[in-house]
């Protein structure tokens, strides 16, 4: 979503030319991020983990706290786990959640923290989802992991993680009235179309 033209344009001008000599046949389909289709979504078995900031940015000092918030979209395949602002009034009960926090260190073998946090109203599906991609993406030997469902939160998920506890919506009845539109000028006229699928 924010990624600079430069890294298609590299790809195009150098790396393609290398792919073509290893493959011998080659489709290169260019894809924006929430627009990825479902074939290139089953690819990664509903473990589709989107991150924030630069690829290979070296952070100083302590580990930033990291907040992931599970999210699909009209399908199963569609789910994606993206990273939020790290702020207790991004939470929602209708949702699940990944809460990372680094203790000490700033190396990979740190010790630290991951709460999967399961909001009251999320679906049974969701709940399975969060701890099996906590347990799989981010547990490691020097990793605490907890679940913990919404409302038996230890003060520590709030006050050292969050900045404090904050109001957030407890339902995401929004989602029952959402809908897609398509402005389009292709047909030599300004159109809004529905998107139903």
């Amino acid at each position: 979503r924010r990624a600079p033209n430069m890294g298609w344009l590299t790809f195009t001008f150098g790396l393609e030319r290398k792919f073509k000599q290893l493959c011998k046949r080659l489709d290169v389909v260019r894809t924006h991020q929430q627009q990825e289709s479902l074939k290139f979504m089953s690819h990664f078995h509903r473990r589709f983990i989107i991150r924030d900031g630069k690829r290979n940015a070296k952070p100083e000092g302590r580990l930033p706290v990291e907040l992931f918030e599970l999210r699909s979209n009209g399908s199963a395949l569609c789910t994606r786990l993206i990273q939020v602002k790290a702020d207790a009034s991004q939470l929602n009960s209708a949702f699940c959640y990944i809460l990372n926090v680094p203790l000490e260190g700033n190396n990979e073998e740190s010790s630290a923290i991951v709460y999967a946090w399961i909001g009251s109203k999320s679906d049974a599906d969701s709940a399975r989802l969060i701890e099996q991609i906590a347990e799989e993406k981010f547990n490691n030997p020097w990793v605490s992991l907890q679940v913990l469902t919404e409302g038996s939160e230890p003060d520590n998920f709030f006050w050292v993680a969050l900045g404090g506890r904050k109001p957030y919506d407890t339902d995401a009845d929004y989602l029952n009235y959402t809908r897609l539109f398509r402005c389009s000028n292709e047909k030599g006229y300004f159109t809004v179309s529905e998107k139903c699928t």
